[in-house]
């Protein structure tokens, strides 16, 4: 999970954002939910993926492309574009394989137990990797940027990911997966108030596109959450 759920998605997303405009990475990133239900349904017993689902996953989708304002942004211009489009579609694929790992694993052990090897597998396998995809020398880095680095690291990973694996336990993989679409929502809204930004028409539209594709993708699902019984199989 440490290296299939967290540090090649994450990696391979942010190199991604080196080539891409942010519009385009992000809206490729909003693919996640729809590879996450597409891996459980081969990964999960009894979550196999329903067609009724689509069209409420497709809607969010749209949402996401209209928030981000895809189309907004020309990418004719854009270095490399290829290379961030493919490193977008590999973490995507690496993602969705790990929503549907957790959702997995979560049905046979604690996600307390799960929470600790996880992010030390992938904080020791990303710090591995700092000399061959940076030029940052680790011993030189600050103690004050230490702390900032561990506290962005428990607020913006260790918190969440123990939360999702967590709900892994108690809900469906599709359940999981419609989570990720509230991630740019919620950034938009946090920024709006945060950082000043102005509300829009677009972002307005999109956010509504989300909640609808939502809400519609979950009242056609009729899976019945499996209760958190930890057995092996």
């Amino acid at each position: 999970l440490g290296l299939v759920a967290m540090a090649l998605p994450m990696l391979l997303l942010t190199l991604a954002l080196e080539d891409l405009p942010v519009s385009l990475g992000s809206l490729l990133i909003a693919l996640i939910p729809i590879a996450t239900i597409a891996a459980a349904h081969f990964m999960v017993e009894d979550e196999r993926f329903s067609p009724k689902s689509l069209p409420g996953l497709l809607l969010a989708l749209a949402g996401s492309a209209v928030l981000v304002g895809i189309g907004g942004e020309s990418i004719a211009g854009v270095d490399n574009l290829w290379r961030g489009v493919a490193f977008s579609l590999a973490g995507v694929a690496l993602a969705g394989l790990g929503g549907a790992l957790s959702r997995r694993f979560a049905l046979q052990v604690p996600a307390e137990d799960l929470v600790l090897p996880q992010f030390t597998v992938n904080t020791v396998l990303l710090l591995s990797l700092v000399p061959l995809i940076t030029d940052i020398d680790v011993a030189s880095v600050s103690a004050e940027s230490w702390a900032l680095l561990a506290a962005i690291g428990v607020i913006g990973t260790t918190v969440p990911f123990a939360s999702f694996l967590i709900a892994a336990g108690i809900n469906p993989a599709y359940r999981l997966a419609l989570t990720g679409y509230s991630v740019p929502v919620v950034a938009v809204t946090l920024a709006l108030i945060f950082l000043g930004e102005r509300l829009t028409v677009p972002v307005v539209a999109g956010a509504v596109l989300i909640v609808a594709g939502v809400v519609l993708a979950e009242r056609t699902t009729h899976h019945v959450p499996s209760p958190g019984v930890f057995e092996s199989r």
